[in-house]
């Protein structure tokens, strides 16, 4: 364990009174409080940002300082982890699978997308929730090192989305996974993969019988290019870990010269049919300028007849999945979306 793993853990194991003492004077935006501990580390992150004189980062420096969010949470024990390549019908991709305690022939299965705008971060980055869900659910969960823009033009992360959903049921004996209980999920730029996945998915099966997503867990899901509305995209526009200048950042690099924004793969609040889509859990968070999309995308599953949970945890921001060292309320929240996607498998 490095010494930051330390301090974050003492942060989290630290008096109330003290942390709130630490933090300072609360942040509150549109109704919500933040959480203390996040808010020391939107306090440290504001101060770093001050010292580097507001020079614009490098994509290199900024997929650095993505890549720290790796491994602040330990991994669940019980979960077994194997690190594997998969030769997809795109590319072959760095995945890794995770097994529960008492893996079976028949586990449910999970494929789950990684955050990061479809620019930064990697399969390893919510490497914790992937161990959480693997032990709630009693799943084998497959988290896939999807390729990023703007090496690889969109929609290529989203192709390689269903090339892998292709693969498992390819070889859900090898894998030992139920193909009648396979769900998708993902947060951010993770949670536009499997959102679009299950409208294309549904969309394929009126005209060949396949099999459908059991269900779909989107945590702070990016679901319309539409950073120019007020609402949380204005009030949480500096907000930390993800500021509207970083959506400006992604939107550069997956759309350049705003060529594709308007492509309905990455628009999926926008589809003008969202019906009988798979069961859906959406989590968003109160300090986050893509708040509102995510409760919009909710509203608008729900109005036509879907299933859905949702929550908006008001003292969380978006990366909320990276932070259950730091935070108590991180980690309820990452326990309760993994119990409620266990549910729709059947654990």
């Amino acid at each position: 364990m490095n010494v930051q793993n330390l301090i974050l853990s003492a942060l989290r194991r630290a008096p109330r009174r003290l942390v709130r003492h630490m933090a300072g004077p609360p942040i509150e935006v549109d109704g919500f409080v933040m959480d203390s501990n996040i808010q020391i580390l939107a306090n440290l992150a504001a101060k770093r940002a001050a010292a580097q004189n507001h020079e614009t980062p490098s994509l290199a420096q900024i997929r650095e300082a993505g890549n720290s969010f790796d491994a602040i949470a330990p991994r669940r024990r019980r979960v077994k982890i194997r690190d594997v390549e998969l030769p997809l019908a795109t590319a072959t991709l760095k995945a890794r699978i995770y097994e529960p305690k008492r893996a079976s022939d028949t586990d449910p299965g999970i494929l789950f997308f990684h955050q990061g705008g479809l620019v930064i971060m990697h399969h390893l980055t919510d490497d914790y929730f992937c161990s959480l869900l693997a032990d709630e659910c009693r799943a084998k969960v497959i988290t896939l090192d999807y390729r990023l823009c703007p090496e690889h033009a969109f929609p290529a992360a989203i192709e390689d989305g269903l090339a892998l959903w292709d693969y498992v049921h390819d070889n859900a004996e090898n894998l030992g996974i139920d193909r009648r209980r396979v769900a998708l999920a993902g947060d951010s730029a993770g949670g536009l993969i499997a959102s679009v996945m299950c409208q294309l998915l549904r969309d394929k099966a009126k005209l060949e019988k396949i099999a459908l997503p059991a269900a779909q867990l989107l945590i702070y899901p990016w679901v319309s290019t539409d950073i120019t509305a007020a609402g949380s995209m204005e009030s949480c526009a500096d907000m930390f870990p993800l500021s509207k200048a970083t959506m400006e950042m992604f939107n550069a690099n997956v759309f350049p010269d705003g060529k594709g924004m308007d492509h309905a793969w990455a628009n999926p609040l926008h589809n003008e049919n969202l019906q009988k889509l798979p069961p859906a859990i959406i989590a968003t968070a109160g300090f986050d300028p893509i708040r509102d999309q995510g409760n919009e995308y909710a509203e608008a599953l729900s109005a036509v007849g879907n299933q859905v949970t949702h929550y908006c945890f008001g003292e969380l921001t978006h990366s909320f999945l990276c932070l259950c060292r730091v935070s108590h309320a991180a980690e309820a929240a990452s326990v309760q979306l993994a119990r409620d996607l266990a549910a729709h498998l059947g654990r």
